[in-house]
């Protein structure tokens, strides 16, 4: 017979309670089934642990030491116990992801603020790269998995894939930008004006652009963009917040169709998610779904 923690917790309330049928009553077991469960942990370690006295029962002197011992060890057991439960639900635990800029700047801020509640017992860490630079973060083991928009990664043997929604993109001018009034834009009015993107390998067409600003950070770059005369194609939920006061405009072009990007979760082939990484795609799922994004 090895110590449970039920056995640990059945031996301190004997003697907090000072007698067996107390014990019982509060452990909500019988009493000679609380007393033959002591007795065998007595006769396995062959020393008493109580003196039987009448209706009571007290420590022996070995009994003290072994009190003294199992009251940390049923608290550091309990603590196990909750941690445990709390990483198997995905409230605790530790979790290292990878998401492509664009994502990151969408979702990252919501997913955070859900997160990290007041009790919240997790440990994140984020790897914001474009996808060939968390393809090999992933084969190197540094995340376990990592989100991107199709056709940013090549495909990989060992790497498994799966979609877990879609984006809008939207190309983007400020408001008064000569563009944002134009009826009829061609990729030939493109070309007059600089060109914004993130460090991820472009996926506009190519542009005889003079002037071009490269940035991986999407909120940096969606001020620019309200700020100067830059275009740029960026996720329409991103920023929906400027597209409702005005401040943006979504230009439709000839020649540059925009069709929705599906997003891809990567993981090494094989690999079981962890609870907290169950948690993380579900709730990415979720906010591709719900248009959820950050402000």
């Amino acid at each position: 017979m090895d110590l449970s923690l039920t056995k640990l917790r059945q031996l301190l309330t004997v003697a907090r309670c000072g007698s067996f049928s107390r014990a019982a009553v509060e452990l909500n077991i019988s009493q000679p089934a609380l007393s033959r469960s002591i007795a065998a942990i007595e006769q396995r370690y062959g020393f008493p642990i109580f003196n039987r006295l009448g209706h009571g029962i007290e420590p022996t002197s070995a009994g003290a030491q072994v009190i003294a011992q199992a009251q940390p060890l049923l608290q550091s057991m309990h603590v196990f116990d909750n941690n445990m439960r709390l990483m198997g639900s995905g409230e605790a635990g530790q979790l290292a992801l990878g998401m492509t800029p664009l994502l990151a700047s969408q979702l990252l801020a919501a997913f955070a603020g859900d997160l990290f509640g007041p009790a919240s017992q997790v440990q994140l860490r984020v790897l914001i790269r474009p996808g060939e630079h968390l393809l090999s973060a992933l084969k190197d083991d540094a995340i376990e998995l990592f989100f991107y928009p199709e056709s940013h990664v090549t495909a990989a043997e060992e790497v498994d894939v799966e979609p877990v929604g879609r984006i809008v993109p939207a190309c983007v001018v400020r408001a008064g930008h000569p563009l944002a009034a134009q009826v009829r834009v061609t990729l030939a009015d493109l070309s007059r004006f600089p060109w914004g993107s993130s460090v991820e390998p472009p996926h506009e067409p190519e542009l005889p652009v003079s002037a071009r600003l490269i940035c991986d950070n999407y909120h940096v770059l969606r001020e620019a963009v309200l700020t100067s005369d830059l275009v740029c194609i960026c996720s329409r939920d991103f920023v929906a917040p400027q597209l409702a006061d005005g401040s943006l405009r979504a230009i439709s072009v000839e020649g540059m169709p925009l069709p929705p990007a599906s997003i891809h979760m990567a993981r090494l082939r094989g690999r079981i998610h962890s609870p907290l990484a169950l948690v993380a795609i579900g709730w990415i799922r979720h906010a591709l779904a719900a248009g959820k994004l950050a402000s």
